[in-house]
């Protein structure tokens, strides 16, 4: 069986452009735009990346890798120390949901040298995820040493921000800055922030490094307080923030109940079973895939996944041990020894990527060791399997359990 690899780092193989200004010619969607200064700007600095269809797609998201990236180019002392990084990689990842063969590695490692980012507290940095407003505005605060005041500023009109939070220091050290246009609808906390947003922000934070000054100076637009439904303060705004998640649908989105959102989980990849007692269960994909030993290492800490990925379409497979040995003392040795107790209607709640995908079981089987027929790309569409050995205690049959896809809710 031929495992397939993470299929979204082709997506977000970015051109590099050339450092003139008449790079920025060739993004037709930034022109006459709020960006296009932004735009041409970065571009010249060979920091902006188009894609390959000629466009900067600055109402398009971005994730947390691509936003690290930019910060660490934005800096040539960061700049250098991800060229070093790149040719001395060491062998082991700083996270475990990374492969230090994955492109945005150096500058995860470059980052992580200069106190600029942290994981989460699962060991997970989940590059793929959408970035938010706070976390945008920490990690370039951060990364241009910007500590900001405790206390909640009183006069963006651009930016939403609360006192007391992990991100209220950074927000106000944007306020200062003037790093947030003010000619558009306001950040909102917790919503996605786009490609334009967040290069606008580096842009100006880079404009008053180089000159200077206190703050980014623009033309100057009035405004009223807003009252969100945070609290009213008179710097809680948002900006030109979709309401809508990255993949954008035409039907409305379903009504999650809250007891499908208490299988929701904080880390990058997990699956929940309520009628096995089981929640909150790390899933790993093996770093080599193709020996025993790679295929085995993530069931030390869970389980494990092989193949297409939820929301990808096709087959999922995540396996998991049902025996255990007198020398294994791993916690998870037996933790798929009870999945034959899973019934047709049974949910299955899976979180990748921020997202949570829910599964109904249909039916279950078992099979020859080496029967692979199950996993063939029969055009069916989305399915979870769970795979495990069996009977318990034996390595002679397969058990499997099949779940159908039948709902997917951004976490947000």
């Amino acid at each position: 069986m031929i495992c397939k690899r993470f299929l979204w780092l082709l997506a977000i193989v970015l051109l590099v452009g050339a450092g003139t200004s008449a790079f920025a010619a060739g993004f037709p969607d930034t022109v006459s735009t709020p960006y296009q200064e932004t735009f041409a700007y970065l571009s010249e600095k060979g920091i902006v990346r188009g894609y390959s269809d000629g466009f900067a797609h600055p109402e398009g998201y971005l994730n947390r890798a691509e936003a690290l990236k930019v910060i660490m180019v934005s800096q040539p002392k960061y700049a250098e120390r991800v060229i070093w990084h790149k040719n001395n990689m060491p062998p082991l990842p700083l996270f475990g949901d990374m492969r230090q063969d994955q492109w945005f590695a150096p500058f995860v490692e470059a980052a992580f040298e200069a106190e600029v980012l942290q994981g989460y507290p699962d060991a997970t940095l989940r590059p793929s995820q959408v970035l938010r407003v706070e976390e945008a505005v920490v990690l370039l605060m951060r990364a241009y040493g910007e500590a900001g005041d405790v206390q909640t500023a009183e006069l963006s009109t651009a930016i939403q921000n609360t006192p007391g939070q992990w991100y209220t220091p950074a927000i106000n050290a944007s306020i200062t800055r003037n790093l947030v246009r003010k000619d558009q609808p306001i950040l909102r906390l917790g919503d996605p922030i786009t490609r334009g947003q967040f290069f606008d922000m580096v842009f100006r934070m880079m404009r008053v490094k180089e000159t200077g000054t206190l703050a980014y100076r623009d033309s100057a637009v009035s405004s009223q307080p807003v009252a969100t439904a945070q609290g009213s303060f008179t710097n809680q705004h948002a900006i030109n923030v979709p309401q809508q998640p990255l993949a954008v649908v035409s039907q409305p989105q379903p009504v999650v109940s809250s007891a499908t959102l208490t299988y929701a989980s904080e880390k990058y990849f997990s699956i929940s079973m309520p009628s096995l007692g089981i929640k909150d269960l790390t899933v790993t994909h093996p770093t080599d895939p193709f020996s025993q030993q790679g295929v085995l290492e993530p069931l030390r800490l869970g389980v494990g996944h092989l193949f297409s990925y939820p929301g990808g379409g096709g087959k999922i497979m995540i396996y998991g041990h049902s025996s255990g040995y007198p020398w294994d003392i791993s916690e998870f040795t037996k933790i798929f020894r009870k999945v034959n107790q899973l019934k047709p209607g049974d949910k299955i709640y899976v979180t990748y990527e921020g997202k949570l995908h829910t599964y109904e079981v249909t039916h279950e089987q078992t099979i020859a060791a080496k029967d692979s027929s199950p996993f063939s790309d029969n055009g069916a569409g989305e399915e979870l399997i769970l795979y495990t050995c069996w009977p318990p205690d034996s390595i002679a049959q397969r058990y499997l359990v099949h779940a159908r896809a039948i709902d997917t809710v951004a976490l947000q």
